[in-house]
């Protein structure tokens, strides 16, 4: 019972912590609307699987990683350099008519491709082991939520997956629903632009945080 409160407990920590405009948010909004839903899930499965990684790097060697700031400092500045591309790639990139109601060819259709996406960019994300330490020091000075044993220590990790990935599928099907209108009214003219602009204006705030 205490691990399952555990559970409930870190995935509803994930879910808030998810709601955050970031990078693997943004590259499941743009494959739900310019391919196709069952792409944007592989996104986000590869997405929250960093999640739990980092999360056990929390649980299990978190002391290690506090006393080694570089480690942060050069994912920091990879996750920089990766956004700052994407978003130039993205303001660079060519309109196109929309295409409403367009299948997904299968034989074009790579799961690895849109798998690596998710877990590309979320495993260059420096704020996730701060974030779960942070959680995890909570969780213990919380009698209640205290990781007493390793079934609770597995439930935390496994919470941290599970809540990021029900945000993810949740932005998946609410986009997928008004998929139609949203096209036609963007209709691509600025899309691809300020989805650049985003993309870059997050590396700018993680330039900000190393000043």
């Amino acid at each position: 019972m205490h691990a399952i409160i555990i559970l409930l407990s870190s995935s509803l920590v994930s879910f808030v912590g998810s709601l955050q405009l970031g990078p693997v948010n943004l590259f499941v909004v743009d494959t739900t609307l310019n391919e196709s839903k069952k792409s944007a899930y592989l996104v986000a499965f590869g997405g929250v699987i960093p999640e739990s990684i980092y999360c056990a790097l929390a649980v299990f060697s978190g002391s290690y990683f506090l006393n080694k700031p570089v480690v942060f400092f050069v994912f920091k500045i990879i996750l920089i350099v990766t956004l700052a591309t994407l978003g130039t790639i993205y303001l660079l990139k060519k309109t196109k008519p929309v295409i409403l109601n367009r299948q997904q060819n299968s034989a074009v259709f790579s799961k690895s491709k849109h798998f690596f996406k998710g877990f590309t960019l979320a495993s260059f994300n420096p704020q996730l082991l701060p974030f779960w330490l942070f959680i995890l020091v909570y969780f213990k000075s919380t009698k209640l939520l205290e990781l007493t044993s390793n079934l609770d220590k597995l439930a935390f990790i496994l919470g941290a997956a599970v809540g990021a990935f029900f945000l993810l599928i949740s932005i998946i099907a609410t986009i997928n629903q008004f998929k139609t209108r949203i096209l036609t009214y963007l209709n691509n003219k600025y899309y691809f632009k300020a989805l650049g602009i985003m993309f870059i204006a997050i590396s700018l705030q993680q330039v900000v945080t190393l000043l």
